[in-house]
């Protein structure tokens, strides 16, 4: 299965006509969903899968076949309201798997990344300051509409880190790291308006 974030798919799903707009699975130099740039005419964006950027993975070119054998290979497919949804708001991960004239899909939790302690604790310090500090410097409804936009980027993030090695105190500090910072994110619409917003303890 070609497994994608929510980080890498966050832009593409998000542009004009969420899940009634195609996508593109394609295998060329990497595997990478590719839809065209709204803010770009003439222009792909394109959401890189695991393991797959040649831009950042040293092996992508075997991890690649091993998921695709085809030296080429270009697939035009949809991705359903409840898959659209799963990805944008929970932050799940998307999973294809192109199976001889259709492409399966399904959504899980984020999968897991496993770090230190002191990385832990600096993506709880991370959610907090984006939260309060960043939220708070805003000023005016086009700021706070891009402060929405980074946040749910920071949180495609950190929502994925884990520790083997964090105390309870820790978990529960980013347990409430999280749950404020979607808290915060659902008090601001679109557009930068701000709702009633609710303080988690």
């Amino acid at each position: 299965m070609i497994r994608f974030t929510s980080t890498n798919l966050r832009r593409a799903l998000m542009m004009t006509g969420g899940c009634q707009r195609p996508l593109i699975l394609e295998k060329a130099f990497g595997i990478f969903i590719r839809v065209p740039d709204d803010n770009n005419p003439g222009e792909w964006l394109r959401a890189y899968a695991a393991g797959c950027d040649p831009r950042h993975d040293d092996d992508w070119e075997k991890h690649a076949n091993a998921l695709i054998p085809e030296t080429e290979y270009s697939f035009l497919t949809y991705i359903s309201q409840d898959n659209w949804n799963a990805v944008i708001n929970e932050h799940h991960d998307l999973f294809m798997t192109p199976s001889g004239t259709t492409v399966l899909k399904e959504t899980r939790p984020p999968e897991k990344v496993w770090v230190r302690v002191a990385e832990y604790r600096n993506g709880i310090e991370r959610l907090f300051d984006q939260t309060h500090r960043h939220f708070c410097a805003c000023v005016g409804q086009r700021e706070i509409a891009a402060w929405r936009q980074t946040s749910l980027y920071v949180l495609d993030q950190v929502i994925r880190l884990d520790c083997k090695r964090a105390k309870p105190d820790d978990r529960e500090q980013f347990a409430r790291a999280v749950a404020r910072i979607k808290d915060r994110i659902s008090s601001v619409t679109t557009e930068g308006e701000v709702r009633t917003y609710s303080f988690i303890r």
